[in-house]
């Protein structure tokens, strides 16, 4: 298979997304949890301020690895 600049470009993205711990907790949490939450339950469970939790879902949505329902 090969892969061009686009894919590339995109793949990237991916790659910055889940480069952060504190992302891929809430990933984790969000798949074993297998319903959606609240950012107040994302902030209880992953320590972490709202706005940083906001800032991280905001990141994840960017590149669709969650769903963002205000």
């Amino acid at each position: 298979m090969n892969v061009d600049r686009e894919d590339a470009a995109l793949w990237a993205t991916w790659f910055k997304a889940l480069g952060d711990p504190t992302r891929v907790l809430i990933l984790h949490l969000l798949a074993t949890e297998g319903r959606p939450m609240t950012v107040g339950e994302i902030v209880d469970r992953v320590d972490v301020g709202q706005s940083t939790v906001s800032h991280h879902l905001r990141v994840l949505g960017e590149v669709r690895f969650v769903l963002v329902d205000r």
